[in-house]
């Protein structure tokens, strides 16, 4: 066994990947039990518990559960991006696109795939849907600030396709923003539908994903053909 004092190598690992692999740990634990209890009835012990973990290596990772919670909504978000780019590449392999201009009949496949990409990847892991549509909303400004900056980065992500690498207008820009507002808006009344319908009208016979799917999907459409197709 390689064991150096200090912190330094501890059978082959280094004091820093241990960290590395702690605060992975707790942000693991903080996607199941935020996902599944809810962030205002998940304690730091709870958390350490879960990861295993004193709440001193807690504390060496993060500030506080807003600290946590900022790092598992930045990790769903990376994921539902990774799974939107995968299904998005698919359809630009199989149309043979390689530049970054986009023929407009590739749009509706793209805009159909990459949703589709986003949408899964809520749908088969509940926990990062609850996390990413219902357990950052209004917990402390810094989590709203980066909510809302992540909804900035997916209208540029739409933008980057839709406007062929060249930069967005104002109004190019204004209209992803709003789609993808409205993508959020159908997944957060989808969440809640599945578990506290606003009202009866609201239940999951109507908030039904693949409906939602569909109807992004025209909606993604339309918004290119007004203000992205030349």
């Amino acid at each position: 066994m390689n064991t150096v004092t200090g912190g330094r190598t501890y059978g082959g690992v280094s004091a820093a990947e241990r960290q590395k692999q702690r605060r992975s740990a707790l942000v693991e634990a903080g996607l199941e039990l935020f996902g599944t209890d809810g962030f205002l009835n998940v304690s730091v012990k709870k958390i350490c518990d879960e990861a295993a973990l004193t709440q001193r290596y807690f504390y060496e990772s993060f500030g506080d559960r807003v600290a946590l919670l900022a790092a598992v909504y930045e990790h769903c978000v990376d994921d539902a991006r990774a799974a939107a780019l995968a299904a998005a590449d698919a359809v630009l392999q199989r149309s043979g696109v390689t530049g970054s201009e986009i023929p407009r009949d590739v749009i509706p496949a793209l805009a159909h795939e990459a949703l589709g990409g986003i949408i899964k990847n809520l749908v088969d892991d509940p926990r990062r849907a609850r996390v990413i549509l219902i357990e950052v909303v209004a917990v402390a400004p810094e989590i709203e600030k980066l909510r809302l900056g992540a909804i900035h980065d997916w209208a540029d992500f739409i933008g980057g396709f839709a406007g062929g690498g060249r930069p967005l207008t104002a109004a190019q820009k204004l209209g992803a923003i709003g789609l993808v507002g409205a993508l959020t808006q159908l997944l957060v009344d989808w969440q809640m539908a599945l578990t506290d319908p606003v009202n009866e009208a609201a239940g999951p016979e109507f908030f039904q994903v693949e409906a939602i799917h569909e109807v992004v999907t025209e909606m993604f459409i339309a918004t290119y053909d007004r203000i992205f197709a030349d």
